[in-house]
């Protein structure tokens, strides 16, 4: 069985060495499309005997799709450079990928938050595992990649790493916030107040207490908050979008 490995950069020298090394005893290519790093991603990568494309970024799906267009594997595991494949993972891996019917699978992340594994952040399924031509990447932004054919669930997780530190995590709520507001907007969602008012506070309960994020202490309840914080951004950057239009005569 073949597989390839393919991971999107930018700026990404502090995870893209223990992302690659987590999966090259498992994979037969590295396959790393670029967006034109300042720092030394590329360099790192391709001292790794990865295979480095520089290419301009047109959005995390369209790129994603790109790099897995890209790779020559059979089947292709598509990380985040910030996220690495367990030891237990790619034992199951061995066993089950090409063996089943399957044509990709749903991956559970274990995700660390301010030095912990943060245990409420989950059920945190995503596919990461694909037959090469059974799937595409769809979204502007917390893209989902879409299989075409039957799925399966690996037991093992991936390790994740998705923030820095508190200051890169509210970077990237800013961020995203904003992405996935433009992408509301272009599916024709408007703003209402209620958007404003309830759902910060339904998001930050959703975590804090049905999740269970009350049982992890300050980091449960930083995270919550967090969420909430996000989701005021996100339905201000609507309404921001909605003024903007109005104030420059659009038809919304």
């Amino acid at each position: 069985m073949n597989i390839s490995l393919v991971i999107i950069t930018y700026n990404e020298e502090k995870y893209i060495r223990g992302c690659i090394e987590s999966a090259k005893d498992i994979v037969q290519e590295v396959i790393v499309v670029d967006s034109y790093s300042e720092d030394k991603t590329t360099r790192i990568a391709a001292s790794l005997g990865a295979r480095v494309i520089k290419r301009p970024f047109k959005g995390y799906a369209d790129q994603k799709n790109f790099a897995m267009e890209m790779a020559t594997g059979e089947w292709i595991i598509s990380l985040d450079a910030d996220e690495r494949l367990s030891e237990e993972l790619k034992d199951e891996i061995r066993k089950r990928v090409g063996k089943e019917e399957y044509v990709a699978y749903f991956v559970p992340r274990k995700n660390y938050y301010l030095g912990e594994h943060l245990k409420c952040w989950s059920p945190d399924r995503i596919i990461r595992i694909v037959k090469k031509g059974r799937a595409k990447w769809t979204g502007l932004v917390h893209e989902k990649m879409r299989p075409e054919g039957k799925t399966g669930v690996m037991k093992n997780p991936i390790i994740h790493f998705p923030f820095e530190n508190l200051m890169d995590q509210y970077e990237k709520n800013l961020k995203y916030a904003r992405l996935i507001a433009q992408e509301k907007y272009q599916n024709g969602i408007r703003f209402k107040a209620s958007y404003l008012f309830l759902r910060p506070i339904l998001n930050f309960l959703k975590h804090f207490i049905l999740k269970g994020c009350i049982k992890e202490g300050i980091r449960g309840l930083i995270f919550s908050l967090f969420y909430f914080s996000y989701t005021v951004f996100k339905y201000s950057f609507l309404y921001e979008l909605e003024k903007g239009d109005k104030k420059h005569g659009k038809d919304i």
